[in-house]
């Protein structure tokens, strides 16, 4: 896996803080861009696991640092920092443009899919 990547989301309607109930204005909301982080870290994880293998999230730290309006392309950036056994690690940033909106760390773990299933009865 490289060591770094980047992908890009734009920011819609149903992203924002309005309509995911997280505030009252019509901006990214935090929970978006917490989706976004995840999404776009398991992506790129799960390119390297088995087929049989996931990544699940353990941990996300976050600072929403500035609004984005609806229509702005956002770019999670990330790099990995840390991969001891199960666990990875990578820190973030996002931006809208050259505007830092977000930054943070966030770590999960890699499972065999049947066998964290199988935890659920």
């Amino acid at each position: 896996m490289d060591q770094t990547f980047a992908k890009e989301y734009t920011v819609t309607a149903d992203l924002t803080a309005e309509a995911m109930g997280s505030g009252g204005i019509p901006v990214l909301a935090t929970p978006a861009m917490v989706a976004m982080v995840e999404n776009a870290c398991y992506g790129e994880l799960q390119k390297e696991l088995k087929s049989e293998e996931t990544s699940v999230g353990g941990f996300l730290s976050i600072e929403h640092l500035a609004p984005s309006p609806v229509g702005a392309t956002v770019t999670v950036r990330a790099a990995l920092y840390e991969h001891a056994g199960t666990k990875v690690v990578f820190s973030f940033t996002v931006y809208e443009g050259e505007k830092l909106v977000g930054k943070g760390n966030h770590e999960r773990f890699i499972v065999q899919k049947e066998r964290f299933l199988s935890k659920l009865s």
